[in-house]
């Protein structure tokens, strides 16, 4: 089963809010500013941050170098 890494809405929803923020060759962002931008947006709350994170993570989308947040890099 060689598909897309399948994630939830609102995790999906969490990825591009990160998007927006951590550009390119960006130093990425710290565990707790990734949280507090995702927060900001309003349809998160602290624990739906943290959640948010670590689906990110286990599924690959993201990516942490010394408790800095990175965007994983993709072919599309």
């Amino acid at each position: 089963m060689n598909g897309p890494r399948r994630i939830p809405p609102f995790a999906e929803d969490a990825l591009e809010v990160l998007r927006e923020t951590i550009s390119d060759g960006d130093e990425g962002l710290s565990k707790d500013e990734a949280a507090t931008v995702l927060v900001a947006d309003e349809r998160f709350t602290d624990g739906d941050a943290e959640y948010a994170l670590d689906v990110l993570q286990n599924r690959g989308y993201i990516y942490y170098v010394d408790e800095q947040v990175y965007i994983t890099p993709t072919d599309d």
